[in-house]
């Protein structure tokens, strides 16, 4: 993939009038809805302890707050607090296991971020469909 040129571009800004450039972005942000509700979910990934618990949660599904405690250094009842945040706001689910509550990734997308900021699996981890020694799909 070109980096230089972004896949959505259909035309550089110069190619474009401002006037007619400063419309079509005033149309697009008009149509955008929730964008509010985005900025404040993505701001939860300004936290290192946030974002390295998604990271850990994406390499490894069904991890107990307990050992993503021990694996950060930190307080347990920090690291709970640190996944009730993410729960509220959608990115985490908890899943009984027994008398155990262990997290997972709560949508595919947040799965998807999560390949693009560069968080991999620990080995063994596959998606679903996955055959050992392959690449993710949409990932090489």
């Amino acid at each position: 993939m070109d980096r230089a040129r972004p896949l959505h571009v259909r035309a550089s800004a110069e190619e474009v009038p401002d006037e007619a450039l400063v419309a079509e972005l005033r149309e697009l942000l008009a149509q955008a809805d929730g964008v509010e509700e985005l900025a404040g979910r993505l701001a939860l990934l300004s936290d290192p302890r946030r974002l390295q618990i998604l990271f850990c949660l994406h390499a490894h599904p069904g991890v107990r707050s307990s050992d993503l405690a021990s694996v950060l250094g930190a307080h347990e009842s920090t690291t709970s607090h640190a996944l009730a945040v993410l729960r509220e706001a959608g990115w985490v689910r908890a899943r009984r296991v027994g008398r155990e509550v262990r997290y997972e990734l709560a949508e595919r997308s947040v799965h998807e971020l999560l390949h693009d900021l560069g968080s991999p699996h620990l080995p063994g981890v596959h998606h679903p469909g996955e055959h050992a020694g392959e690449p993710p799909h949409g990932h090489d």
